[in-house]
């Protein structure tokens, strides 16, 4: 049986908004039967978040405003893949920029979509050990540093005291993965 998705193709497509580094896009979509559909989603170029461990296995978290939930979150250090960078030149970059600290070696632990109904691009989250301290993290989009042990964090997830999906998702890969 034939499905009116087997055959679907943007007609049309528009920015809405760009602002902020936030892009927003309105597609028109014609399914196989003829219909159409306008469908409006946020544009992204993917993002990193990093799961960084001190020589203690204390994970580095990072404390951030977040507008929309009206509070400062613990979250990971994170961020957007720019134009012309690699998922792991991303990672080393925000790992720099929002902690002060920096590795020779990233491995992968998974990926992610944030809202696939209505985002572009997924998260991909590395893990980060050998770690050494470069310089102080960005007090421009950073409230703060802290470290806390995995035994910690994961009972803090576990209870959903921690709202931040990838910092979640990051901490149940790698419980689930038993890298600790």
């Amino acid at each position: 049986m034939k499905s009116k998705f087997d055959r679907l193709k943007v007609v049309g497509s528009r920015i809405v908004y760009s602002k902020h580094g936030r892009v927003v896009v309105e597609d028109t979509l014609e399914f196989a039967d003829g219909s159409r559909i306008e469908w409006i989603y946020f544009k992204t170029s993917g993002a990193v978040a990093v799961f960084a461990l001190t020589g203690d296995n204390k994970v580095i978290l990072t404390k951030q405003y977040r507008h929309p939930m009206r509070k400062i979150i613990v979250d990971l250090p994170a961020g957007g893949i720019d134009k012309g960078e690699t998922p792991e030149q991303a990672a080393l970059r925000e790992l720099e920029e929002e902690t002060g600290f920096t590795t020779e070696k990233l491995e992968w632990l998974g990926r992610f979509s944030w809202a696939p109904s209505n985002m572009e691009g997924c998260v991909e989250i590395f893990l980060a050990k050998d770690l050494r301290p470069t310089r102080d993290f960005s007090h421009e989009e950073i409230a703060g540093v802290e470290m806390m042990s995995f035994n910690a964090l994961l009972d803090k997830v576990l209870k959903g005291e921690f709202v931040d999906s990838a910092l979640v998702i990051a901490t149940l890969l790698v419980s689930s993965k038993k890298l600790l």
